[in-house]
């Protein structure tokens, strides 16, 4: 999505950013609100309903229109949420395939001439994500585990980059990014605290939520990763260190080297070169 963007390198930071803090203070609100209006913990948790939240709405408004209102704003968020997952699923799909990180990448980076959209990878999206959202219907603990996963890939995928650029640090090789954002010499200990966090939450992530455990109530997170890395070291063997070619800019010059160059071009426009 951030291709998409205008002045990304500003404006892409400040919406990863923004997202946390609007949701930390909402989310706050909400929780609070919710928990201030629980009645018996017990008897809510075990509503005929099936969704507690459904049975806080309606202990709390004593009626079934007020309850449905509420329900259904809480459908207008996961259903513009679905959209958003599959708009941001579908242009990482796309620029993988572009990338030639894929199979069928040919068919999956196909950009539909009329509208400008990857048609296949917006399919394919909606395919995966059915898929998924099924497994509730089968599953509870499959359906929690396709969650964790969800939440321990963005972990590892913030995690990756952080052990990249600390690494490089502690080897000698580090290199200076340019960008309109800097936190100086305070930056590399920062990605270390970041690091050590990720690692930490990943990890936890893989803990069974009850004890004794049985196999109704355990966490399959780690044998779904470790599929997952399967797959992928297979496919990087295959056809992915032989095709994939990384992002590009123009189809020559890579992402950060283009960066480096428009970030220097600013600031002599400036005149702080």
């Amino acid at each position: 999505m951030i291709e998409e963007m205008r002045n990304a390198s500003r404006e892409a930071p400040k919406a990863i950013v923004m997202s946390v803090y609007i949701g930390a203070v909402t989310g706050f609100i909400f929780l609070i609100s919710i928990c201030f209006c629980i009645g018996d913990i017990t008897s809510t948790a075990g509503s005929t309903t099936g969704v507690p939240l459904i049975q806080i709405f309606y202990d709390s408004t004593n009626s079934v229109v007020g309850t449905c209102f509420l329900s259904s704003l809480i459908v207008v968020i996961v259903l513009v949420c679905a959209n958003a997952l599959i708009a941001e699923g579908s242009r990482s799909l796309f620029a993988f395939a572009r990338d030639h990180g894929l199979p069928f990448s040919e068919l999956f980076a196909t950009v539909e001439s009329k509208r400008q959209v990857p048609v296949y990878a917006i399919l394919l999206a909606c395919a995966v994500q059915l898929a998924l959202n099924s497994i509730y219907f089968g599953t509870l603990t499959g359906f929690n585990t396709v969650i964790s996963i969800a939440t321990e890939g963005f972990y590892l995928s913030y995690a990756m980059p952080l052990l990249a650029r600390t690494l490089s640090w502690f080897m000698g090789d580090t290199k200076t990014l340019p960008g309109p954002y800097s936190l100086g010499r305070w930056g590399i200990w920062m990605n270390m605290l970041g690091l050590v966090f990720l690692i930490f939450t990943s990890i936890t992530f893989n803990f069974p939520t009850l004890n004794p455990v049985n196999s109704g109530d355990m966490n399959y997170t780690s044998a779904a990763i470790g599929i997952i890395a399967l797959i992928s070291l297979v496919t990087w063997i295959a056809t992915g260190r032989k095709r994939f070619t990384g992002p590009q800019i123009g189809g020559e010059v890579p992402v950060l080297e283009a960066r480096a160059e428009i970030v220097h071009d600013q600031l002599a426009d400036k005149g702080d070169l």
